[in-house]
């Protein structure tokens, strides 16, 4: 398991170059000088000014040099200041990343509690109203955007449930029942779109096992309908649906963006568009190394999944 796990890790190494890459390139390829951003439109872009502005950003030197000062700092947790605010960027990303991680955690819950059952059932009842009927649902949670059912949500719920709360901030440390229940409806329309994703991966992975010899061989040595469908055939299904799982939970970081503007919540999400309508380059920069980071990590939970789920990987591994 160590060796596996360390080989993964290892693996992730280089994408994570790239990913600090990627997002050190991000201030450069903006059109605009950033210094003129910062000293206005009066001073002049070759004043003491603006001489002394790209100075204090390592912009006076080579851009390997530029990256090697960034990328020390980054791994450091120090993303620079904000260009807007003049604060350290890392503890507003600190300040506001719970909530994001918090928002993502209950939607793949959710996404998980609906989906894995539904494909359980669709596939155990193929072709009849159920199946259909889940079909149907999940084709439905899939073709309509996240922000259109939030949006929705907030105004069905202000009318008919006022008392149920669906904006404004959360406190996660202070009141964190309070939080949760905040939260809780945000969580259950980002979940919609990867309940349907992991419903559709499940219903086909269990499919395909429901027609294997072992199945027939379980059946025939007196295991129960629901023995043989739980712990032979979703067990041997769960491969597929790790991977449709670990790839909706990159999503639902993603969505949060969406969903965050939608209900009013303070999230990274949050953070990133508010940067980038005040062209807060480094806050932008810092946020989308953490955001493509967090993706990066699921990803490897999911690959170590692998090594749990699948028998062969551990013989070979």
């Amino acid at each position: 398991m160590l060796r596996y796990a360390a080989a993964r890790i290892a693996h992730t190494v280089p994408v994570l170059i790239g990913v600090s890459l990627m997002s050190f390139a991000v201030i450069h390829l903006i059109p605009g000088d950033i210094v003129s951003v910062l000293a206005g439109p009066m001073v002049a872009p070759d004043s003491e000014a603006a001489q002394n502005i790209r100075h204090a950003l390592h912009l006076d030197q080579p851009l390997p040099l530029q990256y090697g000062h960034w990328l020390i700092g980054a791994l450091h947790g120090d993303f620079g200041n904000s260009l807007v605010m003049g604060l350290p960027v890392g503890p507003q990303i600190a300040s506001h990343l719970p909530v994001t991680l918090v928002l993502t955690a209950m939607s793949l819950t959710f996404a998980i509690v609906i989906g894995l059952p539904g494909g359980v059932v669709a596939a155990r009842t193929r072709g009849r109203w159920p199946d259909l009927a889940i079909r149907a649902v999940a084709l439905l949670g899939l073709s309509t955007p996240p922000f259109f059912v939030g949006v929705a949500a907030v105004l069905l719920l202000s009318i008919y449930l006022p008392s149920f709360k669906t904006l404004g901030a959360v406190d996660l440390h202070g009141d964190l029942l309070g939080g949760l229940r905040t939260l809780l409806l945000p969580a259950l329309v980002l979940s919609l779109a990867s309940a349907t994703t992991i419903m559709r991966y499940t219903r086909a992975a269990m499919l395909e096992v429901l027609k294997e010899p072992y199945m027939a061989t379980a059946r025939a040595k007196g295991a129960g309908p629901t023995r043989v469908l739980i712990r032979h055939g979703l067990r041997n299904a769960l491969l597929p649906v790790v991977t449709a799982i670990g790839v909706s939970a990159a999503h639902l970081i993603a969505g949060a963006v969406v969903v965050e503007q939608v209900f009013g919540l303070p999230g990274i999400g949050q953070l990133m568009l508010n940067a980038i309508y005040h062209r807060d380059y480094t806050q932008v920069q810092a946020t989308v190394l953490v955001v493509t980071m967090l993706v990066v990590l699921i990803n490897l939970v999911v690959d170590l999944s692998y090594y749990v789920l699948d028998p062969r990987i551990q013989q070979h591994g």
